[in-house]
This record gives structure tokens, sequence and C-alpha cells, in this order.
């Protein structure tokens, strides 16, 4: 891709010089000039201001007219980019850094005991991290106060899983000690945590919601809507986005009972849904085997995917068990980027927890989501592809990812990889995201309870109580609308490779198709489309030209 000097300069200028503040940064968190992320108020306002100078900036080149599309769709991302990082500043007291989701002292913690301290150069920049950690304990546990006195709290049930990841990093604190000169510092990080830990349990505790939801918050609701913007690209209301949750919805059910039918179930949905889940088939009875049988589906569909695509990328993948700890706060488990320095593996870590309870028919789908040709394929070929800003490489629109992802695990459909049962497990994984459209809208915006949104999905999934659980505590107190993103970006992905097999027929050329839309990376829906529309344009003119 060619970027003129001037837009990419505008571009690193503006990387370099912002922060994005969500967990994306965390988990990517290098302690960079042995510093821990600054989370404050005043960096969010001070990246504010950088936001509106480079978005004037940015309005000023596009008004040229003479840019070439490469450079305009940057400039544009740009845009939106500036756009997010006003929001983090206007939703700062809204925004609960310390919480199960984002998990973000253990994540810093192992991070810092991980380092190398094999010269003294290394000790020296070791130690100058650790002696930063209490200040920064002491910064989160300050916002919780001052949130408090704006009668912002926690949900009881967000403070039960980060009190419970805490007391396991209290465990862990001792490994600090690396060396002789860390005792006092480490002694000094053992008494932040300690104290952090008896605000969370005590008064903090008494006086925290029971209700979970971010419309019972001042400014809650304003929040709320401008996350509807940052995740699904749109200003549609929460009352019209559930209603799309209900309609397809039941397009997906419908569907399952077809494929539950055509393998000899009788009865209503909800009774063919439990007798699947029932199946012990179904169940994974120890960790290794859902590690083979994991590592089977990712051996499947590697020789087949180079079909389909034009490029892939260098960095290997696999799968891996992620932590109990991570077991208690994440449903199914989560994707890691390749580490520089550590490994160039692309990991899908998943949860073996409740082995004996969890039916896992969806996990095929859920490998070729996160994997192949999903999260791993799609962020890897941006971040090694050197001719783009690096800005371009870590922007993350949740919308296009997933919805990428979801798309990806439907391929495996059109690779004919599914048996119908793994195809039922499939929509059962794409009726939870119906669901999400559903359940988040009415927790955060229309008033729906816990007990009312635990019922639903009981009633529209085969997931347990603590997979439930976890899901509606991350709804509300971690990722406000993210959820939505889901099965927003799928209906996105699915019109838009539908129109353009019908716009260009028998010419359509699927590597030529998935290259345009991965050029970008994980950009807004809106832009996609806006690209997705000059795609279809250079298409039909070179096969006019090839007539």
């Amino acid at each position: 891709m060619r970027i003129s000097p001037e837009v990419r300069k505008i571009a690193d200028d503006l990387y370099a010089n912002t922060v994005e503040n969500n967990e994306v940064m965390i988990v990517k968190w290098t302690f960079p000039d042995g510093k821990f992320p600054d989370l404050s108020l005043e960096r969010a306002h001070r990246d504010y201001e950088l936001a509106e100078k480079t978005e004037a900036e940015v309005e000023r080149m596009l008004a040229t007219g003479s840019l070439t599309h490469e450079d305009e769709m940057i400039l544009k991302i740009l845009s939106h980019y500036c756009g997010y990082i006003r929001k983090n500043y206007l939703n700062w007291w809204q925004r609960f850094d310390l919480n199960s989701i984002y998990r973000v002292i253990p994540t810093l913690f192992e991070k810092m005991v991980s380092l190398p301290i094999g010269t003294s150069e290394e000790r020296v920049f070791y130690l100058e991290i650790l002696k930063g950690f209490p200040p920064f304990v002491q910064f989160l546990e300050d916002k919780l106060v001052a949130q408090a006195a704006r009668y912002i709290r926690m949900p009881k049930m967000c403070c039960d899983l980060v009190i419970e990841a805490l007391h396991a990093v209290q465990e862990s604190l001792g490994r600090a000690n690396r060396f002789a000169g860390c005792e006092q510092d480490t002694a000094e990080l053992v008494a932040k945590v300690a104290h952090l830990v008896e605000l969370v349990s005590g008064d903090y505790y008494d006086q925290a919601p029971t209700a979970i939801g971010m419309g019972q918050y001042p400014g809650g609701a304003e929040l709320y809507e401008r996350e509807i913007d940052t995740y699904i690209s749109c200003n549609e209301k929460p009352e019209a986005i559930q209603a799309r949750g209900y309609e397809e919805l039941a397009k997906t059910e419908a569907e399952m009972l077809e494929i539950a039918r055509g393998l000899g179930y009788e009865g209503s949905f909800m009774e063919v849904m439990r007798e699947i889940q029932a199946d012990p088939r179904y169940l994974f009875h120890s960790p290794e085997e859902m590690q083979e049988a994991l590592t089977g589906y990712l051996d499947e569909i590697r020789p087949i995917i180079v079909d389909c695509f034009s490029r892939m990328p260098k960095a290997d993948c696999g799968v891996a068990r992620t932590s109990v700890e991570d077991e208690q706060a994440s449903s199914w488990g989560f994707y890691h980027v390749p580490v520089p320095g550590e490994n160039n593996r692309g990991i899908y870590y998943y949860s073996a927890a409740e082995l004996d309870k969890r039916c896992q028919i969806r996990m095929k789908a859920v490998v070729y989501h996160e994997l192949l040709p999903g999260h791993h394929y799609q962020m890897n070929l941006a971040l090694e592809d050197d001719t783009l800003p690096d800005i371009i490489h870590h922007h993350y629109n949740t919308a296009y990812a997933d919805g990428w992802a979801e798309y990806a695990s439907g391929m495996g459909r059109e690779l004919k990889l599914y048996e119908p049962v793994n195809d039922y497990g499939r929509l059962s994984w794409d009726s939870f995201l119906c669901c999400r459209l559903i359940i988040d809208t009415g927790l955060n915006a229309l008033g729906w309870t816990y007990g009312q949104a635990r019922e639903f999905l009981l009633e529209h999934t085969m997931f347990t109580d603590l997979e439930i659980h976890t899901e509606l505590v991350r709804y509300t107190c971690g990722m406000p609308a993210q959820a939505l993103a889901y099965k927003w970006g799928s209906l996105f992905f699915r019109d838009m490779r539908r129109r353009a097999e019908v716009e260009l027929g028998d010419d359509f050329d699927i590597k030529r198709y998935h290259e345009a839309i991965l050029a970008y990376g994980a950009i807004p829906l809106d832009l996609l489309e806006e690209h997705f529309e000059w795609y279809l344009e250079q298409e039909k003119a070179r096969i006019e030209n090839n007539r």
C-alpha cells in the first residue's frame, strides 16, 4: 500500500502521542521507559486536545480533493481514532479501570515478573518498574474513591470478581522480590494491594449497587449512547437494536430447529436444545481431550483456506488452556496476539471450566472464529504489513474484528468442515450473539434486571449459570455496548459478501474480495462500506476491461 509521507507523518504523530486507555493497550503493554499506563484524567484531557487538533488537520487535508484512495482511507480512519480518544475523556468518570474484564493489576504484574533480569541493566529496569507499581495501584484506588463520591460504584457482582482476582494476585506478590534490593518495594506493593482489597471489600462493597447496568449511574445513559457509536458505527437507538436482535434470533432458532429435525430430534426448540445440551457425546471429559480436539479442528482447516486467500500471516497460531483465575472471569477464553520477544504464535486461550456441564458442540466454530481464518488471520495480516502506519496496526474496531471472525467461522460450512451437529453448534453461538443485542440494550438502557436477563439466556442458550453470570457482568461493568458488535458486524459482513457475489456474478474472485476488505485492518463499518463501494467499482472496471 502506498501512503504519502504527509499522511503517514500525521498518523504516526497521533499514535506516538496518545494513549488508547483500553484493555487492548493493557494486554500489549511493554513498560516503555519503565513506565506504567497513564490512565489519569489529565492525560485523557491532553489526548482529547491533541485529537481535536489532529481532526482539524485531517479535515483540511481531505478538503483538498486531490488525495489517493489509500490516503483518504487512512485520514478517515484517523478521524475515527480521534473520536475514540475524545470519548475516552468523556467516559472517564463512568469507566471502571479496575474490573474483572480488564484485570489490570494481574495482567501488569505477570508482565513485570516475566521481564528478564540477567544483566545489571535489566535489573535496574525491573527495579524502576517495581517502584512504579505501588503508585499505579494507589491511582486505581483513588479513582474508585473519587467515582464513589459521584455515586458511581462498581456493582457488587463486579466487586466479587475483582476481589477474587486481587486475592489471587496477593498470593503471588512475593514473586516480585526477584533479587537483592527488591525487598522494600515488594513490601510496599504488598501493602498497597492489601489496602485496595480492604477498600473494595469493606465500605465500598457495602454501598455498591446490587443492580447492574450503566443506566443507573449519573452520565451512564450518555456513555452508553457514545459506546453504541463506538462499537457499531451508528446512532441506532437501543430499542431499535433490541428489536433487530429479536428478529434475528427468531431466524437463527428456526434454522437450528431444522438441523435438529434432520438429526432426528423431536419436540420444541427448548426441548431439543436441552436434550443436545445433556448429551454426554458433546462433552469434553478432560482438559487434555479438549486440547487435542481444538488442535485437530485447527489442523483440519489449515491446508484448505489457502484456496480462499492470497496471503497468509507469517505468525503461526495454536491453542492453550487459560489460567484457572481467568476461567472465573471469562466464559470461553480469549485470543492473544503474538508478543515480540516472547513467541511468534497467536494463542487462543480456552476455558476448561465446568467440563462436566458445558456442551462443546460450538467449539469448532469458536476455533475458526478465534484463529483461522478469524482473529489470528485478520489481525496478523495487518500487524505484519509494514506499509501501514502503526495506528492501523493497533486500531481495533470490534464490529469489524468480530464481524470478520463470525464470517470466518461461517466459512467452516462453506468449506464443508461442519457435520450437522457442528453447524447446530455454530448457530447456537449465533443465537447467543442475537441475544446479546437484546440483553446488552436491556440491561444498560431499557431497565432490565439481572434476573430478567439471566432467565432470557437460560431460555435461549445452552450456557451454564457461571457462563451467564460472567457474561452479564462483562456487559454492564467492563464493556457496555461492546457485545452489540458481534452480531451487528456479522450481519454487515454477510450482506457485503452477498452483494459482491450478486453484482460481480461469475467474475467474483474470492481471493480478491478478501484482499480488499482486509486491507486496512479492523476499521469502523461505515468506512469499510465506503471502501467496499470503491472495491466494487474497481472490480467492475477490471472485468469490463478484460472482456
